[in-house]
């Protein structure tokens, strides 16, 4: 009896190596083979190579990627007089050669674009017909200068207010706030001038109802016209204990209503006071008062490490917000991440500059946090 419990247990021990524990996902695209891409924003630093760690990480875990800030207008076209395509093309280049989703982020944006777009020389404002042409032609070289080479272009970024209307902008201003005629001709041109790539709108907040139902009164403007766009980024820029889930889930059920590609876009996860009621919007929280000592304590507290009960509540709301995304896996298309580790996250300095902020899955010396592990095991749990 004794020898036949020990040729049993030698005999199924290979087995139980296969596919037991060791057979469990390791990594996020083998999480989520099945449901979704994985994407991850990525600056020049990951793209150089030179950070083999980094280097690592994204290949291991992410099927896509988005640029940061390098296929924006002031690195693009920074002089009216100059382009400056070398960091997007070497942004291009690192994605194919990892076979990688590439998209193109992002084309008309009221944020970091020259102020020299909206204006003639002498700093007079463009006329409305003027302000056509600049818009075309610069969808034109740049869509052109990428035909071929991008898998997606987020066409026109964040023009919808938290109300539902257009957002007063550089952009919205120089068309004497119609927005529609800016999103038209927007998709409009880039449909024309790059037919084989996605077309996406991609704007934050769009959990808030009002802003859900404007973004979407937009979309089926332009599918009436015979327009086309492809999909609809939900930027996820959210808190411990915001948005609702039923406003994510809302949001992301309305959105798959309109026969288009729905993606999560700029994923992360803020630990820090201020924002946790939502995307802050405006500069008055950059004002000097909030870097005296008394709001510093307050609005900067974890700047020598996280709280392992904070790290735990941030493990939690990922498990919770993946768990929404991997249960609606059939209408989304891709769940991207803004950025690797904390130490590069916009988070840092935004709302308020200069905080110590741990929104994303990998720590300041890429090492995996918690939270990367709780995403992980979300498959496992439906």
């Amino acid at each position: 009896m004794r020898k036949s419990v020990i040729l049993f247990v030698c005999l199924c021990a290979p087995s139980m190596l296969l596919f037991g524990q060791n057979s469990s996902p390791r990594t996020l695209k083998e999480a989520y083979g099945g449901a979704f891409k994985v994407g991850c924003a990525v600056n020049s630093g990951i793209v150089s190579g030179r950070n083999a760690k980094a280097l690592s990480i994204l290949q291991d875990n992410f099927n896509a990627i988005s640029p940061e800030n390098d296929l924006k207008p002031e690195v693009i076209h920074p002089a009216r007089d100059r382009w400056n395509f070398g960091p997007g093309d070497r942004y291009v280049q690192f994605g194919k050669e990892h076979g990688m989703f590439v998209l193109g982020h992002t084309l008309i944006w009221h944020n970091q674009t020259p102020s020299f777009f909206f204006t003639h020389d002498d700093g007079t404002p463009n006329s409305r017909d003027e302000m056509r042409e600049v818009l075309r032609s610069y969808i034109e070289t740049v869509i052109k200068h990428y035909d071929g080479k991008v898998d997606a272009w987020d066409v026109v970024n964040e023009i919808v207010g938290d109300d539902g209307n257009y957002r007063s902008t550089v952009w919205t201003n120089a068309f004497d706030g119609d927005g529609d005629e800016i999103v038209r001709l927007a998709f409009k041109y880039a449909s024309e001038y790059s037919p084989g790539t996605e077309l996406y709108y991609n704007d934050f907040n769009m959990w808030r109802p009002a802003k859900r139902d404007g973004v979407i009164r937009m979309i089926r403007m332009l599918q009436k016209e015979g327009i086309r766009i492809d999909g609809v980024g939900i930027q996820a820029h959210w808190g411990l204990n915001y948005p609702k889930n039923e406003y994510i889930e809302a949001c992301i059920d309305s959105f798959a209503t309109l026969g288009i590609k729905v993606m999560v876009t700029e994923l992360d996860v803020d630990v820090l006071p201020i924002s946790r009621e939502g995307q802050v919007i405006g500069r008055s929280l950059n004002d000097p008062l909030y870097q005296l000592e008394e709001f510093e304590e307050y609005l900067d507290p974890y700047k020598n490490g996280l709280p392992p009960e904070v790290d735990r509540q941030l493990a939690e709301r990922y498990s919770e917000i993946m768990g929404i995304f991997y249960r609606k896996r059939d209408k989304i298309d891709r769940v991207t991440f803004w950025g690797m580790d904390d130490g590069m996250s916009w988070k840092n300095g935004s709302p308020i500059p200069n905080r110590t902020n741990y929104p994303l899955l990998w720590n300041r010396g890429l090492d995996p946090k918690t939270a990367f592990k709780s995403v992980l095991d979300v498959p496992s749990l439906y």
